[in-house]
């Protein structure tokens, strides 16, 4: 197999992958949009911010959307040889590497805005609704063994350490994708005459 068929497979294969993160992202979106009142009651305090929930959903499904929209363009650019969709590809790709770089970059810079939105929670949601709140109850009496509030602190950054390292991943296979689109962009004239 030459070195261009093999760029053809590789950027299908690329796409196959974008393809089923879209529609993952899509259904979940669409899930936490129409189940969306049982993630708002919890945030108690925060309930005159609940739209901001419902907004974030329509948010990835837009996301999810544009993923299964550039899954087709990169796999037909791959298998019929367009320099436009190639092209295109390439250019989407290149603008979401740049807004994860940008959103890394804030999350980094305002990783402790987590501490201080908890602690603004957690407090007043505990002292107003626990025990009344059956929703607030469960989740606090589950993590109430050896002081819950650090026990929470540390799962949130655990998790973001996971989520870092999934983004890591993404983002190499985001510029593999965009290395393997180049490639074929730069060498479907010679492979068409």
């Amino acid at each position: 197999m030459g070195c261009f068929t093999f760029a053809k497979v590789v950027m299908v294969l690329f796409n196959l992958l974008i393809l089923v993160s879209g529609l993952t992202l899509l259904v979940m979106a669409i899930w936490a949009s129409v189940d969306g009142a049982s993630h708002l009651q919890i945030l108690g305090p925060f309930s005159s911010q609940s739209m901001r929930h419902v907004n974030v959903a329509h948010f990835y499904m837009a996301i999810g959307a544009l993923l299964v929209l550039l899954a087709f363009l990169g796999c037909c650019g791959a298998h019929k040889g367009s320099k436009f969709l190639l092209l295109t590809f390439f250019s989407i790709i290149l603008i979401i590497v740049i807004a994860e770089v940008a959103a890394a970059v804030v999350a980094l810079a305002y990783s402790s805005f987590a501490k201080r939105i908890l602690r603004a929670w957690a407090s007043p949601a505990l002292h107003k609704q626990y025990a009344s709140n059956a929703v607030l109850t469960k989740p606090c009496n589950a993590t109430m063994t050896e002081g819950c509030f650090e026990q929470i602190l540390q799962s949130l950054t655990e998790h973001a350490n996971i989520v870092g390292a999934i983004a890591a991943g993404i983002a190499i296979l985001e510029i593999a994708a965009l290395m393997v689109s180049m490639y074929l962009y730069c060498h479907m004239d010679k492979r068409v005459s």
